[in-house]
């Protein structure tokens, strides 16, 4: 008994070793699988990316008066890189300069082609603006140095049931903003997204 029961032990490591073996490979394959399988849904759902430029900046004169009347527009790249075409509404543009608003437009509702990009262009509405004794120096030096730049400001609504459209850290709202820095007449300049705020 105890020469049979030796002789069945050698068998029984290379069974254990090819299971082993045959689980590792099958884990393996399905991780791949997995990764697959996500990287071509993100390529498929892939949010398109947003860029802008001030393609025309009229009416900034702080020598004049402490009251500009601001009018310029602006031009909205959107590139998108995923394989389905993509639409998007209710996009706000606000312009600042400092703390003050020297404009604000609704961007028109607009498609974009899978792979593809599309511009739109954006006329910005405006008030007269007061500035600040401080903002007026500020402007007439940027001016003449040719340094002048305005943040702009692009809030998105993301669609109820649109979760794909935002990232795990920032989906507790319906909205999103991303932000920029831009110099009238400079190429497209790309916007940064920010952490979204709630809507109720």
């Amino acid at each position: 008994m105890a020469t049979a029961a030796g002789s069945e032990e050698p068998e029984s490591k290379p069974k254990l070793l090819r299971a082993a073996i045959l689980a590792i490979i099958i884990t393996l394959c399905v991780g791949i699988l997995i990764l697959g399988l996500q990287k071509w849904d993100s390529s498929i759902h892939l949010d398109p990316s947003y860029s802008v430029r001030l393609t025309e900046v009229h009416g900034l004169d702080p020598a004049r008066s402490p009251v500009i009347r601001p009018d310029f527009n602006l031009e909205l790249r959107v590139d998108n890189k995923g394989v389905d075409r993509t639409c998007k509404e209710e996009i706000t543009v606000t312009v600042f300069y400092g703390d003050m608003v020297v404009g604000w437009a609704d961007v028109p509702d607009f498609c974009v082609g899978k792979r593809s990009s599309t511009d739109v262009n954006v006329k910005l509405s405006h008030t007269d603006v007061l500035l600040t004794d401080t903002l007026r120096r500020r402007l007439a030096s940027e001016l003449r140095s040719g340094d002048l730049e305005f943040v702009v400001e692009m809030r998105m609504v993301i669609p109820v049931g649109s979760d794909r459209e935002c990232a795990d850290d920032y989906c507790t709202s319906r909205q999103s903003f991303l932000l920029c820095r831009a110099k009238p007449g400079q190429d497209y300049v790309h916007r940064h997204l920010l952490p979204t705020r709630r809507v109720v």
